[in-house]
């Protein structure tokens, strides 16, 4: 009997597993993504392109979406304002393309919101700042996913006061905005302990040389060093400052600076770093450890913000297309506003309003070449 009853169970098993395979059959429902395919950002598209073979293979072999499958199509925003449009661009020119994945910046975002709203195509944007918050929030085609820098900047300014006990800070930014934006909220979390930085110093994008910068910060004798800036300039500025003897100051970074690209490119100077982040590899997130376990076994490292990231677009674009019922721009658009406890793996998402949709961060520090989970932050909506 004990025989019998396995045998049946196997076969509704292997039979319910076919029919759901069978289901995601027809044309491809296309989502576009512009990423970081070459330039100094590189490795960001290299992650996102791995974790779109991952996220493609989990929904169509569970049957798709609308019993169809999905086709990720990726274009190169190169870095710059100027690619990031001419990919955006050109996916939102196919009309077979139901929603947009805009690459890993603010910069980027803010350059195709006016695009999105001429075009009347769901974008999400995977930048973090308040300015992309607040565009979103005024305009219905565009959604910023992750959680706002605000609460992420203010958690890690109150751990280094509160916790660590610094009173000075240098604070250090590239010159792009989301990193202007970072710099300008370490300040104002400063200002809430009665606290001003000793310097603040800028940099340009693609900067070299920050020798005169860090010469500067150096002879202010500050208890830490704020940085912020995307994963490349930020390997570089660690690197950096060890070269200039540096080693033991302390250093508070914006998302960029612990996250696996930057540790990837930094080697041991990204050793004790400390930043307010969106991703680790080592979270507690359920969904976001079984990401990283399959991203490791696949690729055989650890698990980037940018794959991250873009797994999470993914599948709240397709949570959005499977409650409109349709492949219609619109209707996929008015669904994400439907969207308010859906589980990724890098947090939970709140779309009822398109700006601030991720609901909380990582407190993390680099240890043996890893970032390590000292705290969760969690953002209220």
């Amino acid at each position: 009997m004990k025989r019998i009853l396995a045998l049946v169970l196997a076969l509704t098993m292997t039979l319910a597993c076919a029919t759901a395979f069978a289901q995601a059959s027809g044309d491809p429902i296309k989502i576009g993504l512009t990423t970081v395919l070459t330039g100094d950002r590189s490795l960001e598209g290299e992650y996102a392109t791995n974790v779109v073979e991952i996220v493609t293979e989990e929904i169509n072999s569970a049957g798709g979406v609308l019993g169809r499958p999905i086709e990720i199509v990726i274009e190169d925003a190169q870095g710059t304002d100027v690619g990031a449009v001419t990919a955006w661009k050109k996916l939102a020119a196919d009309d077979d393309i139901v929603a947009i994945i805009s690459s890993d910046s603010s910069n980027d975002n803010l350059a195709v919101a006016d695009l999105a709203k001429e075009a009347q195509i769901l974008t999400t944007g995977q930048g973090s700042s308040p300015t992309l918050r607040d565009t979103c929030n005024e305009n219905p085609w565009m959604f910023q996913l992750r959680a706002c820098d605000v609460t992420l900047c203010e958690a890690l300014i109150a751990y280094a006061v509160e916790e660590l006990g610094y009173q000075t800070f240098a604070i250090i930014h590239e010159t792009e905005s989301s990193s202007v934006d970072q710099a300008g909220l370490f300040t104002s979390a400063l200002a809430k302990y009665g606290i001003e930085p000793e310097l603040t110093l800028g940099f340009a994008t693609g900067t070299k040389d920050l020798t005169a910068q860090l010469v500067q910060i150096q002879a202010a004798n500050v208890d830490a060093v704020i940085g912020a800036a995307f994963s490349d300039q930020a390997a570089l500025l660690l690197q950096q400052m060890r070269m200039i003897g540096m080693e033991d100051m302390p250093v508070l970074g914006s998302n960029g600076f612990t996250d696996v690209v930057t540790i990837r490119l930094a080697g041991d100077a990204c050793e004790g770093v400390m930043a307010a982040t969106h991703w680790a590899p080592s979270t507690t997130n359920p969904k976001g450890a079984a990401l990283q376990a399959k991203y490791k076994e696949l690729f055989g490292e650890d698990c980037g913000k940018s794959a991250a990231q873009v797994y999470d677009h993914i599948l709240v674009i397709c949570e959005a297309i499977e409650r409109a019922g349709t492949t219609d721009r619109a209707a996929v658009r008015d669904a994400m506003n439907t969207i308010d406890s859906f589980e990724g793996a890098m947090t939970t998402y709140d779309c009822t309003t398109n700006g601030d949709c991720g609901r909380g961060g990582l407190l993390v520090v680099v240890q043996n070449g890893e970032a390590v989970v000292l705290d969760e932050i969690i953002s209220e909506k």
